[in-house]
């Protein structure tokens, strides 16, 4: 690792814990598959139904293909364990690029609609802004160092028993 951190930033495995910004970027990027399960909660849990109408409406499928790339981020993360299988450990290992393709493609799905439509109104604006956010993410996941540390670290694999 090139940077020593806070102790603070270092799960009880002595890896280096994700970033809350990471962890909004991957949220983020995996909304196609998130959204409809915060919805889900949300009309279980007694919100207002105009609030589930309007998450209704910021789902999309064309987010489909970089929610699905996201999500597998997302489970290798929950999965960051001594326990994890090898396609966990090779997911997260590669955490960083399977990202930044997520926001790529998010990002040029987003700046599609807008170039085909050829005039601006509320979807444009919408698309813009989203396509904006995605190009702030893929340059976080892109430069940041700690990203990059943090997709470093995994816990090592537990010894088998010595019997």
């Amino acid at each position: 690792m090139s940077k020593l951190y806070a102790p603070s930033s270092y799960d009880h495995f002595f890896c280096l814990k994700p970033p809350v910004m990471m962890w909004i970027a991957v949220l983020y990027l995996s909304r196609a598959l998130t959204l409809p399960i915060a919805m889900a909660i949300g009309s279980f849990s007694g919100v207002n139904d105009a609030a589930i109408h309007m998450a209704r409406g910021l789902w999309s499928a064309n987010t489909l293909l970089p929610s699905l790339i996201a999500a597998l981020v997302l489970l290798a993360a929950f999965r960051r364990t001594p326990k994890a299988s090898s396609l966990v450990r090779w997911i997260w290992a590669r955490g960083r690029v399977l990202l930044a393709a997520a926001a790529a493609i998010d990002l040029a799905l987003s700046l599609v609609a807008p170039l085909r439509v050829g005039e601006i109104d509320d979807r444009t604006i919408l698309a813009l802004i989203a396509a904006l956010v995605d190009g702030y993410f893929l340059i976080y996941i892109l430069a940041s160092q700690r990203i990059r540390d943090t997709f470093a670290e995994f816990p090592p694999p537990l010894e088998p028993a010595q019997g």
